[in-house]
């Protein structure tokens, strides 16, 4: 009976101690879970926002530092894994910016610098060509070299594909709060390609020594594009056409040896401010471009 009573005490409190590490597991685990999910998920979250609003404002504040140094400067302009990440201004006429830097300072690589016919009083009020000039002062077009020699970049094909963009952004003004405003832009490569100065790849106004004639018709942009597309390295799956606002990045080159009408173009046109953006970029070989005439 003894035995048989021993056996009963040693049943309960088996039975007991299983019951009372089952709810501590159970509490322990509630306990831990709770503080680690708060810890992972607030910190992350934070860094997304940060990581949002710092894209939002980054060229506008770096365009409002640079025009404190010089007004001259109208926007910025940056193209991803490259050294192109600078100002650029805009002067009255293409030769003042020719050996000076964007604090006006001698340079021999230059800055980058638009088109004086350019306007940049807003995104909507953007001319139809937006031209942006830079030396490539490497005769053998090293893409690794100062200023636009980086546009030599996307004669690669692997490049070309993963930058499909090209991030230029302007200053707008001050507005009647006395705030200054800056337009944050997206531009879409569509062609890039090597061409001599017969092209008028640069044409901006209808007639630059009669600007009051307006700018390019949608027609003679078209036109443009058209050649663009048909000289560029690479076909690009990106619908164009003359109504879009186009940005034209232009650099000598001496693929074709030391000439003064050999140019390097990179164009794209300005993405709509709600598009979705892609990795990369869809294009082929274009094997039956436009070549550039021999001399």
């Amino acid at each position: 009976m003894a035995r048989m009573w021993k056996k009963t005490l040693a049943l309960m409190l088996a039975v007991m101690l299983l019951f009372s590490m089952a709810g501590c597991g159970e509490e322990e685990q509630s306990e831990e879970q709770q503080p680690v999910k708060e810890e992972q998920e607030l910190p992350q979250e934070e860094s997304e926002t940060e990581q949002v609003q710092q894209e939002v404002v980054q060229f506008g504040q770096q365009i409002a530092e640079a025009r404190e140094k010089n007004e001259d400067i109208i926007g910025w302009l940056k193209i991803d894994d490259t050294e192109i990440d600078g100002a650029v201004v805009q002067a009255d006429n293409n030769e003042y910016y020719e050996r000076l830097n964007e604090w006006k300072q001698y340079s021999w690589t230059g800055c980058y610098f638009a088109d004086y016919e350019c306007n940049f009083d807003s995104r909507e009020d953007l001319s139809k060509n937006t031209v942006i000039y830079g030396h490539n002062v490497h005769f053998d077009d090293d893409m690794d070299g100062e200023r636009f020699s980086q546009l030599f970049h996307f004669t690669d094909q692997e490049f070309a594909k993963q930058h499909p963009y090209v991030y230029f952004s302007i200053y707008d003004g001050d507005s009647a709060e006395s705030e200054a405003s800056y337009s944050e832009m997206v531009w879409q490569i569509f062609a890039v390609f090597y061409t001599t100065t017969d092209f008028d790849y640069i044409r901006i106004n209808k007639d630059y020594r009669n600007p009051e004639e307006g700018e390019i018709s949608d027609a003679q942009l078209m036109n443009i594009i058209t050649e663009a597309q048909q000289r560029s390295e690479y076909v690009y799956d990106v619908p164009v056409n003359g109504e879009d606002k186009i940005l034209t990045l232009s650099t000598c080159s001496y693929k074709y040896g030391r000439r003064d009408d050999v140019r390097f173009v990179v164009m794209a046109k300005l993405v709509d401010e709600d598009t979705s953006l892609q990795d990369t970029a869809s294009l082929t070989v274009n094997t039956a471009k436009k070549e550039v005439e021999l001399s």
